[in-house]
């Protein structure tokens, strides 16, 4: 796993079919909850948002042995190999997503895993909509976080709460062979997402 991409949990991760009025959300805007509790493409949820293309700015890229955390998450081995990378989903320069994707090699369709390579400067939603691959996101948690990096390259005191989420992007052919099965963790800006909490305000326990 990328040495530069880690985080702190501070509040945990929650599913957000079950329980859509934590007091993490509390002060979320209606457009934002949106886009924060959305199953479809966030590439083409900003587009929409900003009426702007959006860019990839990479911060890492590799192949390394998957971490038993993610395992744990994908339900998958710890320790096989896994494509990883580390981006900021950009429009016009701004950064608005911090993006950690882990997609263990045994769950990648051979033709799509040589796409995302050649399409390493793409956004993810994109490669797998211009391949046609139709994808769900399953385990959809929503968190809150302290990620230093996110902070310094948004020019953000280190101590920053952001609200982030944590999901499974997946196809899988009717025969159970994977297409794709990833863990995807994204950070938004204040900008984009922010609360109560993210702002300052004191939540109750």
């Amino acid at each position: 796993m990328s040495k530069r991409f880690s985080y702190t949990l501070l509040r945990d991760w929650f599913r957000t079919e079950s329980d859509r009025t934590r007091p993490e959300l509390n002060g979320i805007l209606p457009h934002q909850k949106l886009l924060l509790l959305s199953d479809g493409s966030l590439t083409l949820d900003l587009e929409l948002l900003y009426g702007s293309k959006v860019e990839v700015e990479v911060k890492y890229k590799g192949t390394g042995p998957l971490p038993e955390q993610a395992a744990c998450y994908l339900d998958e081995k710890a320790g096989g190999a896994a494509m990883e990378r580390e981006v900021w989903l950009t429009v016009e320069g701004k950064k608005l997503v911090y993006a950690h994707t882990l997609i263990p090699l045994s769950c990648i369709e051979g033709g799509l895993k040589e796409e995302l390579e050649r399409n390493a400067n793409e956004p993810l939603g994109r490669v797998l909509t211009s391949n046609k691959v139709f994808f769900s996101k399953e385990k959809l948690e929503v968190g809150v976080v302290r990620c230093r990096s996110a902070a310094v390259e948004l020019g953000s005191p280190a101590q920053t709460p952001f609200i982030a989420r944590r999901y499974i992007l997946s196809n899988r052919q009717t025969s159970g062979v994977w297409v794709i099965k990833a863990s995807v963790t994204e950070i938004f800006s204040p900008e984009l997402v922010s609360s109560d909490l993210t702002r300052g305000v004191a939540l109750g326990a």
